[in-house]
């Protein structure tokens, strides 16, 4: 679903940069490689916009994807069709919500516990609504199904999970 997302959302534009945890959370998460495959099939390109330090998971600090890192990987992915960060939103203070400037890539966030062999940044519902009413993010993959989400129709067993385990959230028009 997300590497269906990213190739509509960045059309024509053919690369996609990634915000990934860097190398002190652990290793590449299955979540992230399978998003890459599956762009790759779909004929676009992965570069890495930033490996974020996110914190210790194992140290009670504060976890998630620091501003400074955020608007580093905008600055460098202004060529991007899409930025998909794996590192969670953004956590921004008002102050660095200005510093976020219009016409960037569209942001999409994937917000969930677990990234399959690793964990994932986990977001507040609310904060992820914030940051989509801002357009600072144009779309959020949280965990829990939409109840308000009729069962897919005819798709495949891939999509039928993800409805039954993820609900996407997005940016109002």
């Amino acid at each position: 679903m997300l590497a269906d997302e990213a190739a509509r959302i960045a059309g024509s534009r053919k690369q996609v940069a990634i915000i990934s945890p860097d190398a002190s959370w652990g290793a590449v998460s299955t979540a992230e490689e399978a998003f890459k495959n599956a762009l790759k099939k779909q004929g676009f390109a992965t570069v890495t916009a930033k490996a974020a330090n996110l914190g210790d998971p194992m140290r009670r600090s504060q976890l998630g994807l620091k501003a400074g890192d955020f608007l580093d990987a905008l600055d460098k992915s202004a060529e991007a069709g899409a930025i998909v960060s794996f590192a969670g939103a953004p956590m921004l203070s008002p102050g660095d919500a200005a510093r976020v400037q219009s016409g960037h890539p569209p942001v999409l966030v994937v917000a969930t516990a677990s990234l399959g062999n690793v964990p994932g940044i986990w977001s507040d519902p609310i904060q992820l609504a914030r940051l989509l009413e801002a357009k600072t993010i144009d779309l959020a993959i949280i965990d829990g199904a939409d109840p308000a989400t009729p069962p897919p129709g005819k798709s495949d067993a891939a999509h039928a999970l993800f409805a039954q385990n993820y609900s996407i959230l997005r940016r109002p028009n």
